[in-house]
């Protein structure tokens, strides 16, 4: 796991992979940007009172649901502009670390996307399902972040390694693969969940994540070259 998260840092002296992140970086802030704006004026529709503290306190509760909602809508649309780039980054990485092994078949935008698309959907659903005991958990932040992370964990390492999986061969084929690593795919889950929940390193995280499961793809495939 260790030697998967250096391999992929360290690629991130490459001008091909800087390339990738700045092209990726954009399009997430210019997707964010539009969210924050769309929560705003959601926000402004919420109807006053001429009571001023329950407008103050209106206002806070718009205040957080607008910062809630960002924070678990930027993982679904990050990954959602990965699905633009997953072959650039998978390849990217193949080919420098595993130049000797039968290189993946490029999935195409529209799969990626396609793929990409399903775990942003997942996500939203699952976390609004989530959101009452987030919101009970709200004066216990270790356990609200603690559920988010599980629960994002398990979606995102079963995403993003079925997306590398795809590469090479049907996804299908290596659901035995996923189960018997699952463990440490669920722990890289973990991680990619905890570094989206970090503003600023959390626009790298995409590129990170595809990076982290084709080293543990490669890892776990018998005789593949390490």
């Amino acid at each position: 796991m260790f030697s998967a998260i250096f391999k992929t840092l360290n690629q991130f002296s490459e001008a091909s992979f800087w390339r990738i992140l700045v092209r990726a970086m954009i399009i997430s802030l210019i997707l964010l940007g539009l969210c924050i704006w769309a929560g705003v004026e959601l926000a402004g529709l919420v109807p006053k009172t001429e009571i001023g503290w329950i407008n103050w306190i209106i206002e806070q509760l718009s205040s957080f649901g607008v910062a809630f909602a960002i924070l678990f809508l930027f993982p679904a649309l990050a990954s959602l502009v990965m699905g633009l780039f997953l072959d650039q980054i998978a390849d990217a990485v193949e080919q420098r670390h595993y130049p000797n092994d039968p290189p993946g078949v490029p999935v195409g935008i529209a799969q990626s996307m396609s793929s990409a698309g399903k775990l942003a959907g997942r996500m939203l659903l699952f976390n609004l399902i989530a959101l009452p005991f987030y919101i009970a958990f709200l004066f216990f932040p270790l356990l609200s972040f603690g559920l988010y992370y599980l629960i994002n964990g398990y979606l995102l390492n079963k995403e993003y390694f079925e997306m590398i999986a795809l590469r090479h061969g049907d996804a299908d084929q290596h659901k035995a693969l996923r189960r018997k690593h699952g463990g440490r795919l669920f722990v890289g889950g973990c991680l990619i969940a905890f570094l989206f929940s970090i503003p600023i390193l959390n626009l790298t995280t995409p590129l990170l994540a595809t990076g982290l499961m084709v080293h543990l793809f490669k890892g776990f495939k018998p005789g593949a070259q390490t």
